[in-house]
């Protein structure tokens, strides 16, 4: 994705804008107000943000827009088109139903029928495939799809990130490897497996390898800070590629959630680590994903 002519300045803006926009996808954002984020004018943004990006700015937060409605359509049955369709910034359901036809070549009506697999399997057909630097699962590695459940609370935490691609688990160990050497170079305390995988419903730069820190120890204010928002999460653990994230992930849709007594509180969930994700193969990491819940209407 990143070619050798992009330095690690432009990169650093480029991510700012993309989460940025993954931050206002309700809203019209205008190129000059994503220039200004970027510290670029608008003209140069376009030309570094293609380049990095792959897609125009406006290109991609219209991806980012769809892919974010189709999960709201997922995990939102009790919502209807219209208010889903507000929520992703588009300006009426006649636009949206379009636009999403156009994208997924189903309608949000024919979307809510289909089989949970279906839909997932519709949606990784049209975001990016996974690259060839994931190692192969070893039979010992493959698990059962059905996940063991747990509920859990746990509390806000703020750090840095790296962002990068999902589906590029190279990119994800070497964006872990860098803020591991960050908190070593600034005398921040060893991350070791404390550090999160923060995920997106995109698989498009929606990765945040994510350090926590306190926001007052220095060298701090080079960096863009977020925060992991506390409160109740169903977990379950995963080891494996993407195939064994989703095999999980539909027992957990399917057929936990159904009867649990609760339902899906956000698009966005995080991962932790038994092992520091810097030194460890990505596919090789035992995983505990982080479904954020509450109590079902």
């Amino acid at each position: 994705m990143l070619g050798n002519s992009v330095d690690n300045d432009q990169k650093r803006r480029i991510d700012h804008v993309v989460n940025y926009i993954s931050e206002h996808l309700d809203d019209q954002v205008s190129l000059e107000t994503l220039a200004g984020v970027a510290h670029y004018s608008p003209f140069h943004l376009q030309k570094v943000f293609k380049q990095i990006v792959g897609d125009s700015p406006k290109q991609f937060m219209i991806k980012l827009r769809l892919e974010t409605a189709f999960h709201l359509l997922v995990i939102h049955p009790q919502k209807s088109v219209q208010q889903i369709s507000v929520e992703s910034g588009f300006s009426s359901p006649a636009v949206f139903s379009r636009a999403m036809k156009g994208y997924f070549g189903h309608s949000p009506e024919q979307i809510r029928h289909l089989p949970h697999r279906a839909k997932m399997k519709l949606l990784h057909s049209i975001t990016p495939k996974s690259f060839p630097d994931q190692p192969p699962i070893s039979g010992d590695a493959r698990q059962d799809r059905k996940a063991t459940i747990r509920v859990i609370k746990r509390g806000s935490v703020k750090g840095i990130y790296f962002l990068t691609a999902f589906d590029r688990p190279g990119d994800i160990q070497r964006a872990f490897k860098e803020l591991n050497k960050i908190a070593g170079v600034h005398g921040w305390s060893s991350p070791g497996s404390g550090m999160y995988g923060l995920l997106g419903p995109h698989q498009r730069n929606s990765y945040k390898a994510f350090l926590p820190v306190n926001q007052e120890a220095e060298g701090t204010d080079k960096f863009t800070f977020t925060e992991i928002k506390g409160g109740t999460f169903a977990t379950f653990t995963v080891r494996g590629d993407l195939k064994q994230v989703n095999k999980a992930a539909h027992y957990f849709y399917s057929e936990w959630l159904p009867d649990s007594g609760y339902k899906i509180a956000g698009i966005t969930g995080f991962e932790t680590f038994t092992e520091n994700p810097a030194f460890t193969p990505y596919y090789q990491l035992d995983r505990e994903i982080h479904i954020p819940i509450g109590p079902a209407d």
